[in-house]
């Protein structure tokens, strides 16, 4: 048993590796748009007024620190932010490996709720409506099949967005040191979606952030979302927020986003999901559990042998 103990850990993570090896193309989403991305430093005054066109794309990346894959993610969308072609936005989600701190609750719920979870990362959305799993490219490189995930059209034909931010430091008002009044208004027509809902968001990014004990080779960190502010459904409006601790530093960023959701339609007479399509949808994340225990269970085994 204990010679059997490595072929059989090799074998187990070869089938870990077996979803992360083959080239997923990039798919529409069945949800609504994801756009806007004007921002600010949270210890600056800001007014700003856009035509959404001109902003660049907003890629969500969901990624881990345990993640190694999703480190390739990461370098092909800076590459296109380096271009000026998008703002990334790093959200980190479950499960939480280490001590990082950096998983919220409410990235966790924004991931299920907008894209499901049916996959480990690293998931890459571009505008909300186009997402592609891992990193295998299915054209030339990983670069280029972002790139083409951002051609997809948004269908907000002359959309505008105002953005106003001012921390507490600059108003004649009773708010707390780390407090600040953030206002926003978008003139779009968002017909294309007639069952949308518009949800507009507060993300605080901490552009950069220390942490050495994820398993992925990173000790730095860019564009982490800290936290998402819902600031409510009317494309009009102001609210006072609560700005979050920095992980460190003093780099924290205010970005109004707007999000557009389309609810799951309802079917009257929905068909059962039997129980071999439910195990195959949850696949990947029972493969990883079935992986560690396997593992753990053979440890155990050839120590008590």
């Amino acid at each position: 048993m204990r010679r059997a103990l490595p072929l059989l850990v090799t074998f187990l993570f070869a089938i870990m590796s077996m979803s992360n090896s083959v080239a997923l193309p990039a798919v529409e989403s069945d949800n609504g748009p994801v756009f806007g991305g004007q921002h600010s430093a949270v210890a600056n005054q800001s007014s700003q007024s856009a035509e959404i066109s001109s902003l660049p794309a907003i890629a969500e990346d969901f990624t881990a620190t345990w993640c190694e894959n999703c480190v390739k993610a990461e370098a092909a969308l800076d590459e296109l932010e380096s271009e000026g072609l998008l703002t990334k936005y790093e959200f980190h989600v479950a499960p939480d490996l280490d001590d990082s701190g950096f998983l919220q609750p409410e990235v966790t719920s924004h991931l299920e709720s907008r894209y499901g979870y049916q996959r480990g990362p690293p998931l890459v959305a571009i505008n909300g409506i186009m997402t592609k799993n891992g990193v295998v490219p299915d054209s030339d490189s990983l670069v280029s099949d972002y790139r083409n995930m951002m051609d997809a059209q948004l269908n907000l034909v002359d959309a505008t967005s105002s953005f106003t931010w001012t921390p507490s430091a600059y108003c004649e008002c009773d708010l707390g040191d780390n407090m600040g009044i953030v206002s926003w208004s978008l003139e779009a027509n968002l017909s294309a979606y007639p069952n949308g809902i518009l949800s507009v968001n507060a993300w605080i990014v901490e552009q950069t952030t220390e942490f050495s004990g994820g398993s992925n080779g990173k000790n730095t960190y860019h564009d982490l979302v800290r936290t998402i502010i819902d600031l409510g459904n009317d494309p009009q409006g102001s609210a006072n927020i609560t700005i979050p601790n920095a992980y460190d530093g003093d780099d924290l960023e205010i970005h109004l986003v707007y999000i557009v959701d389309i609810p799951d339609p309802v079917d009257e007479d929905p068909t059962p999901i039997t129980e071999d399509e439910t195990n195959s949808n949850r696949l990947p994340g029972f493969t990883l559990s079935l992986v560690i225990c396997a593992i753990v269970g053979a440890v155990v085994y050839t120590r008590k042998s």
